[in-house]
């Protein structure tokens, strides 16, 4: 992949391929240099493509001969001339090397992108899930 990607709808091919493929600079590539993550997990947010980079690396690494398959549902893209938005559920499964589902989790994600030299990139990523009366997060929504 070049510099990013040519429409905001490629972001999510991209994504799930790289992480299937566990492909690190594949994955880094969708971000911007200047991205903020909220997120589910341990720290909750993140400020710029290296500290971004290294939570990546992290996750894809930690899997050792799983793969992951990641797949969109309700997916919603607003695009505009140099930012847009999108939204979507996204649910993560954990594959064995004979191809069985060892566990899956599913949540929210609201994505900001900007354009950049011509190709688009992630500038905001918000992953969510609701949360039960017992204050646990609900991971297959």
């Amino acid at each position: 992949m070049q510099n990013g990607y040519n429409n905001i709808g490629d972001f999510f091919q991209h994504y799930q391929k790289a992480a299937y493929e566990k492909d690190i600079p594949g994955m880094i590539n969708l971000y911007h240099d200047d991205v903020v993550v909220f997120d589910m997990w341990e720290k909750g947010f993140i400020t710029g493509l290296e500290e971004w980079s290294s939570i990546i690396t992290g996750w894809l690494t930690s899997l050792k001969d799983e793969k992951v398959k990641v797949v969109f549902h309700m997916v919603d893209i607003h695009e505009g001339e140099e930012v847009g938005f999108a939204s979507a559920l996204i649910q993560f499964q954990a594959i064995a090397p004979d191809q069985t589902v060892q566990r899956s989790m599913r949540n929210r994600i609201s994505l900001g992108f900007v354009k950049s030299d011509g190709f688009w990139k992630v500038r905001h990523q918000h992953t969510s899930a609701p949360i039960d009366a017992d204050l646990k997060a609900i991971l297959d929504i």
